[in-house]
Order: structure tokens, then sequence, then C-alpha cells
């Protein structure tokens, strides 16, 4: 059998970074159809591949024994020609304090298809910027794939922070269609809005009481503080409610009471738009719309259409010739159903 028509990117469309290269190599893997991606990040300040981009790729074409071209630091260019999805046990180090959370969703789609189950281990960072954290993968990506029939059961093993990582994650997935959602409303939650705080425990115990009382005075009260021993000193904070979440990382001089307000100005964002899923969750969850099984369709309201969410789309339609998805921006609505 001959193999399918390659498909070209040009990674500096649209969000530009790196994005683009997860989504494309999940669904080229699934699809079995190769792509080349060019012009990687080449609108950021540190353009090519990066750690966890590589680490990315490599994973890939572990699991699907693909070939793969252009996969070393600060490449601009990568050609990945898909093998056959081979389900198993995998460990993926990423060397520095990328994120595992990325790396994971880049693997979480195409171990759908695989021929068995997987049991996949992650080192790097766990809490990083510009990433999820590992705490909103567990507490709202992976109930929102659950709402879609995906059951992923994770765990942490380390927290990592900023610079030297560190961090350990383990996440066990059967394989398993995902399908379509158009009703998010999750049952009332007794306990409402939650927050998980975490320091490391060579950081004054001070830092994660003053972001405590910054929730408990806008009458969110239900906060857990954990204390990790970690490689690096860092603080991060998760408020949540259902698909709804926001992640604030603490920094070198940012004050812990601007830490926790930013996340409650964040999430009130989310609640004032009347959002089903979260403005980061709604581009996370579109690849798994579009390759939901059989005549399902999806549907659901973010609270921004952001350029994340546009470019996946865009990425989606190139492999997936067989959906449609349809994005509202007055509305902020979004549909994934068959052509």
């Amino acid at each position: 059998m001959s193999e399918a028509p390659l498909v070209e990117i040009d990674a500096s469309e649209g969000e530009g970074g790196g994005q683009i290269i997860r989504t494309a190599l999940s669904l080229s893997a699934i699809t079995k159809i190769p792509v080349r991606i060019f012009n990687i990040r080449a609108k950021r300040p540190n353009p090519g591949l990066q750690a966890q981009h590589l680490m990315a790729c490599k994973s890939v074409r572990n699991i699907c024994r693909g070939t793969l071209e252009g996969a070393e630091l600060k490449s601009s260019e990568l050609v990945f020609h898909p093998g056959e999805i081979i389900g198993g046990n995998y460990e993926f180090d990423i060397g520095t304090a990328g994120s595992v959370v990325l790396v994971a969703q880049t693997l979480i789609p195409i171990l759908l298809f695989a021929n068995k189950k997987s049991v996949v281990r992650i080192r790097g960072g766990t809490h990083v910027m510009k990433s999820p954290s590992y705490d909103y993968f567990a507490e709202v990506f992976v109930p929102a794939l659950g709402k879609m029939g995906v059951v992923i059961k994770s765990r942490v093993l380390k927290i990592g922070f900023y610079p030297v990582g560190g961090g350990e994650i383990e996440f066990e997935i059967e394989p398993n269609l995902p399908r379509g959602v158009t009703e998010w409303l999750v049952p009332d939650e007794p306990e409402g809005k939650r927050v998980l705080i975490r320091t490391s425990s060579s950081l004054p115990e001070l830092i994660s009481i003053r972001e405590k009382k910054v929730f408990v005075q806008n009458n969110i009260e239900n906060v857990r503080i954990l204390a990790d021993q970690t490689l690096s000193p860092g603080n991060a904070l998760l408020l949540w409610q259902g698909f709804r979440g926001a992640y604030s990382l603490g920094e070198k001089g940012k004050r812990a009471e601007t830490v926790a307000q930013e996340a409650i100005d964040d999430f009130r964002k989310e609640e004032s738009a009347k959002s089903d899923v979260d403005r980061h969750l709604a581009d996370q969850l579109l690849i798994y719309a579009a390759l939901a099984d059989g005549e399902t369709e999806s549907r659901f309201k973010t609270s921004e259409i952001t350029e994340h969410l546009r470019t996946n789309s865009e990425i989606i339609k190139k492999f997936l010739k067989n959906k449609k998805i349809e994005i509202n921006e007055e509305s902020r609505e979004v549909f994934v159903g068959s052509i």
C-alpha cells in the first residue's frame, strides 16, 4: 500500500508555537499521514525546537515506531513518517524543566489508538511557565476527558519547578475512542470552588498562608496547602471548579498576594463569560472532539476564542478531512462534527 501524501505545515502561521508541532505529530501518528513542519517557532525569541518539543517529537516516534528527521535542539524543520502505534510501558526524560504535561498531552490522543494499555512516566517540570500545571492536568483536563469517555489514571511522583525540574508524573490509559459531548454541565459541587497551593518545603510557610488568606477574603474557603521537596524552590496554585481552572505561578520578587489574586481575577473572567470550559481547555479538547467516535458531535462555550484555538482548528482540518469545526467568535461557541 502506498503512503499517504505528505502534509506540509508552516509553523510560523497562526499561534506559531509548540502546539502546532504537538497536534500535527499526534494526528500524523493516528492518521498515518506523514508530515513536514517548517519554520518551527520562527517568531519566538528562541526559535526552533526546545527540549520539551524535542522530547515530544522523540516520544511520538518511539510509540509509533516511525522515522523522524530534524529532531535536534533548535531545529527549524521536521519530517515525520509514522508507523504502527504500539502500547506498553514507556519512560521519557526531558532533561530540563520542560513541561511534562505538554509531552503527556501529545501522547494521550495517540495512545487511544494503540493495540493495548499503556503506562507512561515522564520526567521534567510539573509546574512551569506557559504550560498547564500537573494539578490543572489532574483536576480539570483529565476529568474533562472522562466526560468524553476517555479514562486516564494519573499521579505525580515528584514536583519539579524551574530551572532544574526533576519532577515526575505517570499516567495509565486504555485504547478507547472519545465520544462527543454537547452538555458540559456538571453536578452541583457542594465544596464549590477549590484551591490547591503548592510550595517547596524549603520556602517559608508564610507564603502559602498569605495566599490562602487572599482566597478566604474572597469567600473561597476550600483551600488545600502542600509543601513538597523539590530540587528548585517554587510556588504554584490552582483555583478550579468543574471544567474551569485558573493557574498562577510564583516568581522571585512576586508577592504571594499577587499570585493568589491573579488566579482569582482569571477565574472570574471565566465565570462572567458563563463558559462551559475555560479558554485553555477549549483548545486542548478540540483534538478529542474531532477524533470522537462515529457521528457524535461536540459543542462547548468558552470565555475567549484564542489564537491557540484557531490554530489548532486549522491543523486538525489538514488531517481529518471528514470533520468540520465551526468557531463562532461572537458567541464564543465551538462546534465539532462530521461533514
